[in-house]
């Protein structure tokens, strides 16, 4: 078993032990707590932030508290479940692993439905990689990755049949020194790094590539979900209202991000921008996008055994939104 396959089960294992935020038993509603967020300082955290703002999560009975930023979707996965984070917007494919070593999640709502700022940049003074064509070599985060899978998906949909070389960096900073030393052509540079440095050129955007993709999902334990059904209604209502805010006010939604990770308010809107332009958060369930992240989860592990239909449970979904899974969930 994975290492972080075997962290992942033995978080959920300690988490079970206990009650849902430390109610010793209690069954009541919890309605006050801090979020869990993977990546924070990326766009998953807007729909956050803005939902906090404007009240959406408290206009619904449910007091959000700060958000907590995790160092991976596994990391993730352990702080939601090892004490008062019940619920997290979490990569989908830790919640894929947490299953995989036993320790299956309950997914209440989708999050990040594209691969928006998985995107792979070279250094603006590399003249000679100016396209998926050109590049030699990828380097990706971590082995069993999404952008591990993604440095196969990506030429293949593009009709790339020349032979590359892939090198894990072991995280994004690690990437960025690869591309600084000249090991690698193209690394993953999240938005935040590149709207505080002019030294990155986009290469490959991903998501003009894959329309949809699930990177993140509203994910809790299923004894959450059953002791604190209105709780976990109201969550996902009102991140799909921020969401439809973040749409009709994106300069507000970007005023607001901007703040958050201290960057320039231009260089936010055009992160918001482009998010909306791919159609980035949806609270809802999209059949394409869960395929997509399944696909690339089946290349990372090079196995096509990999259940996950059983982890979704649409009866949390606002109205309104899209609620449709993969062909083979039946």
């Amino acid at each position: 078993m994975k290492s972080s396959n075997i962290l992942i089960a033995g978080a959920v294992a300690s988490a079970l032990s206990l009650s849902a935020c430390g109610g010793g038993g209690d069954a009541s509603e919890v309605t006050s707590f801090d979020i869990a967020v993977s990546n924070a300082s990326e766009p998953y955290s807007i729909p956050w932030l803005v939902g906090k703002d404007q009240g959406f999560f408290e206009d619904r009975g449910v007091t959000i508290g700060d958000i907590v930023p995790g160092k991976g979707g596994g990391t993730t996965v352990r702080n939601m479940l090892s004490g008062d984070l019940p619920i997290a917007d979490v990569g989908f494919t830790s919640v894929l692993e947490s299953s995989e070593a036993g320790a299956p999640l309950t997914v209440v709502g989708g999050a990040t439905q594209s691969v928006y700022g998985l995107d792979f940049y070279a250094l603006d003074a590399n003249a000679e990689v100016n396209s998926i064509e050109d590049i030699g070599t990828w380097a990706y985060t971590n082995p069993q990755s999404v952008t591990q899978a993604l440095t196969f998906m990506l030429p293949q949909v593009a009709g790339v049949e020349k032979t590359v070389e892939r090198t894990s960096s072991g995280g994004v900073g690690e990437g960025v020194a690869l591309l600084e030393a000249g090991d690698v052509d193209v690394a993953v540079v999240p938005p935040s790094v590149v709207a505080k440095s002019d030294k990155f050129r986009v290469v490959v955007s991903s998501a003009d590539y894959l329309e949809k993709f699930q990177q993140s999902v509203i994910a809790t334990t299923p004894e959450f979900a059953e002791q604190n059904r209105e709780t976990v209604e109201a969550v996902v209502a009102g991140y799909a209202e921020a969401v439809e805010f973040i749409r009709e006010n994106p300069q507000e939604a970007a005023d607001l991000y901007a703040e958050y990770i201290e960057i320039d308010p231009a260089a936010a809107k055009a992160i918001v921008d482009h998010a909306l332009d791919y159609d980035n958060w949806g609270a809802g369930f999209d059949a394409e996008a869960i395929e997509q992240a399944v696909e690339a989860q089946r290349i990372a592990m090079d196995s096509e055994e990999l259940e996950f239909c059983d982890l979704f449970q649409d009866d949390f979904l606002p109205a309104g939104v899209s609620d449709t899974l993969p062909s083979e969930c039946g």
